[in-house]
């Protein structure tokens, strides 16, 4: 059968990464193809059940409370709903609007014709705790990688006279591109890996005796299970079932995000490539929520759910009732409707699971400051971004909920194979680049200066060899008129990276070399600059030229060239490689990089004190954070110890967090209990486990007598004997009488008492299980609808 799901648009790539950006050309004609089948899916699909649809468009999602669900789904069938999906573990339900006539006169009685409408009305709806449309994820994006951005900032003056001195060649690499040290000619470490204490002796001792007692989880676009870096890693994964006919294989990536954040947990100590936080053979399972850069909430949602449920079944499996659950989600969404759907859902899912910790991004808007969920829940651990000196990235978004930062600025880590041939740092290992003859004067004795740093080519250029003479353009803010058949050399500043080119081009120039602003350090290279719109990239290379962009010191040697009087012919050159065959490396940035790092460290310290609650490892986590030196951007001190809307409370430090907990051991946690109470006709065995039980919301009259059964059961489905429960009814004790209000549970784990049915109502029967040494508080409840009747009852007795 068909379903039809016309989800993924064209323009995915708008929410891509800084890395994703650069192979975007690669991934066009895949586009185009995934557009073509889904305009021919749509004209093929035929009318299906409701409940049987993938299609998440025009859904609302409606959360309930468990004790309640009954009357939810009671409510949603009789306004005209259909259920097309149970998230059961989190008590969401998404419904859509049946077709036809009934939901026409639904829609007209209720006045619900659009999505949050239709939300805003279910909320009045009995056992409906809140609703809202079915709103948009995104990966988080960074500003950087816009192509449009500004760079006006540190214009140059118009002279464009460098020092007359001859500048030193920079020593490469410098403290900001260490990662481009390592990768495929020996196996190394991403300056953050040193930055958070995971490369300590302690903390790699750490991650080898006791990976198993921790999980994680990485909600994302797919892992490339080829790469030789997941080779020893214990994985599984899933796919929600709306992406699924789409996008059936957990274990693929055509976008490469998920994959780097997969990486950045998990590479393996294998002699090559590069090791993540935890690399000896880490626990992860991969939820391709995203098999583009988009999700519905609802498929986000389950994917959350399956992160569960996944720990749930590994955790018995491996008998490892100590195992602790780390879920890292690098993508967010600003939509207001949707937060209150996070906030009951995560809300819940914390207070009953404490061995449960949620990382999020917490955004790339920067200054901007848009509120991200589901970061901006308090019980989220929402992760900033800080580059190789610690200061906070300029994408990273400031807003009071950041709670911790991590490195996230250019960080190495495994991509897919498929996606090396195109990548920045692959083709760095055999240098990009850019010659003249006759060389630069100043730096005859060294003809390595202009690859020592390696030339960067920007996102969005075509890559062809071209020579020809190089002329100056200065800031190329108006066309460069002297500039046909030759290559054009531009200074950084002052406006955009692509009207620069364009008015390269316009003057006739075949390529371009684009040096660093005055204010910037003179070492410092344009790393992962974007040249051309995302347009403009799918349209082809008709209106762009070969780029490079290299350091201010690089630059201006050329320049003092050129008025020297030297007449220089400069050289392009791209080389190309093949694919990878078994390790796949590369760069991006983003909190969406910061966010695994953060989480690798969440999970390496809770390995080593699975006594902590996740509250207990949070609190650790933020009190030894370490905040970065200097001030803020708007020049306020860092304080530590204070939160600041940049860093939170500071850069992760998994050794520091070690410590801190081992002079603070946890106490184990109390046990919270399985609580289960049945309603039995009268008569029932209180012992007998499989007695049959009335339903939810029973309907009984007045005057009746039914036996209440209370069950107890500890996590790992053990009945839990001799244990003391009381019982109370609400609204009114008078509502139910029973022959007791406080028993012990037997051998079976279990006790029944006998009630009578005496005022009519809806009467909630819970059952109390008190705090008491190594017993958390716990309680069980069920509902009885009670009608009137015309004689009274004896109590039980």
């Amino acid at each position: 059968m068909v379903t039809c799901n016309d989800r993924y648009a064209a323009d995915w790539v708008l929410k891509a990464e800084l890395g994703v950006l650069q192979r975007m050309a690669s991934q066009q004609g895949r586009q185009q193809l995934l557009a073509l089948l889904l305009l021919l899916l749509g004209q093929a699909c035929i009318s299906i059940p409701a409940a049987a649809s993938t299609s998440r468009e025009g859904t609302i999602l409606v959360s309930y409370d468990p004790l309640n669900r009954q009357q939810a789904l009671a409510s949603l069938n009789a306004r005209g709903y259909d259920v097309v999906q149970d998230l059961a573990t989190l008590s969401i339900l998404v419904a859509k609007l049946r077709r036809g006539p009934a939901a026409a006169a639904a829609a007209a009685a209720g006045g619900v014709a659009s999505a949050a409408a239709q939300a805003a009305a279910l909320e009045s709806a009995a056992g409906i705790e809140a609703a809202a449309s079915n709103g948009i994820m995104y990966l988080v994006n960074p500003v950087p990688a816009s192509p449009l951005i500004s760079d006006a900032a540190g214009t140059p003056s118009a002279g464009q006279q460098p020092s007359a001195a001859a500048s030193a060649q920079c020593a490469w690499p410098d403290a900001r591109d260490v990662d481009y040290t390592v990768g495929i000619k020996e196996e190394g470490r991403s300056y953050g890996m040193k930055m958070v204490q995971a490369d300590t002796a302690e903390m790699q001792d750490i991650a080898d005796k006791l990976k198993s007692k921790v999980l994680y989880c990485v909600m994302d676009t797919g892992l490339d299970v080829t790469n030789k870096e997941f080779a020893g890693v214990a994985l599984s994964g899933a796919v929600p079932e709306d992406i699924a006919p789409l996008s059936p294989r957990w274990d693929q990536d055509t976008v490469g995000h998920g994959t780097h954040v997969s990486g950045v947990i998990a590479a393996v100590r294998n002699a090559k490539g590069i090791i993540g936080v935890s690399p000896e053979g880490a626990n992860l399972i991969h939820v391709r929520v995203m098999p583009d850069a988009t999700a519905y909430t609802s498929t986000a949602l389950e994917g959350l759910q399956q992160c569960v449920t996944e720990f749930d079944r590994r955790k018995a499996a491996a008998a490892v009732p100590d195992m602790k659950l780390v879920i890292s989600m690098s993508l967010g969404s600003p939509e207001v409707p949707t937060r209150i759907l996070w906030d009951e859902v995560i809300s819940r899912l914390t207070v009953q699971r404490s061995d449960i910790l949620l990382v999020a991004a917490a955004g790339n808007t920067g200054t901007k400051a848009d509120f991200e969920y589901p970061a901006g829940n308090a019980n989220v651990l929402a992760v900033a971004a800080v580059d190789a000196s610690g200061a906070v990235a300029s994408f990273s978004t400031r807003q009071k909920y950041v709670a911790i930062a991590g490195p996230g600025v250019n960080i190495v880590s495994t991509i897919p194979l498929a996606l090396t041939t195109t990548d920045s740092y692959y083709l760095n290992q055999v240098l990009d680049r850019v010659s003249t003859t006759p060389p630069i004067p100043e730096v005859i004795a060294d003809p390595s200066f202009l690859a020592q740093p390696p030339p960067e080519p920007p996102a969005g250029i075509i890559r062809a060899d071209v020579s020809g003479p190089l002329v100056s353009c200065g800031l190329a803010s108006s066309v460069c008129e002297s500039a046909a058949g030759k290559i054009c050399l531009i200074q950084r500043g002052g406006s955009t990276f692509r009207d620069k080119v364009k008015n390269c081009m316009d003057g006739g120039g075949i390529g371009a070399l684009i040096y660093n602003r005055d204010d910037l350090p003179p070492c410092q290279r344009l790393d992962t600059i974007t040249v051309g719109s995302i347009e403009q990239q799918q349209a082809g290379p008709a209106d762009r030229v070969p780029t490079m962009a290299f350091t201010r010191t690089q630059g201006e040697a050329l320049l003092r060239a050129l008025q020297n009087g030297t007449q220089l012919t400069a050289s392009i050159r791209f080389p190309v490689l093949p694919a990878q065959t078994d390790v796949g490396l590369g760069l991006m940035s983003g909190t969406s990089m910061a966010t695994p790092a953060v989480s690798g460290v969440a999970g390496l310290v809770w390995s080593a004190h699975t006594a902590c609650g996740a509250a207990e490892i949070r609190n650790a986590l933020l009190a030894t954070a370490k905040m970065p030196q200097g001030a803020t951007p708007d020049g306020k001190t860092y304080v530590r110890g204070t939160r600041n809307n940049d860093v939170g409370f500071g850069i992760v430090q998994a050794l520091a967090a070690h410590k801190y907990l081992l002079a603070r051991p946890c106490k184990a946690p109390p046990r919270a209990l399985q609580v289960t109470v049945l309603v039995r006709p009268d008569g029932a065995n209180g012992t007998d486990a499989n007695a049959t039980a009335l339903p939810p919301d029973a309907l009984r009259t007045v005057g009746q007598r039914v036996t209440l059964i209370v069950k107890l059961r500890d996590a790992n489905g053990n009945p839990v004997v001799g244990q003391k429960v009381r019982i109370s009814v609400q609204p009114s004790p008078d509502m139910v009488k029973c022959g007791a209000y406080e028993r012990a549970t037997n051998v079976f784990g279990a006790f029944g008492v006998r009630c009578a049915v005496t005022k009519e109502g809806r009467a909630v029967l819970t059952a109390t299980v008190p705090a008491g040494p190594g017993v958390a508080a716990s309680k069980g409840q069920s509902t009885l609808n009670i009608r009137r009747a015309g004689q009274q009852t004896k109590l039980p007795r």
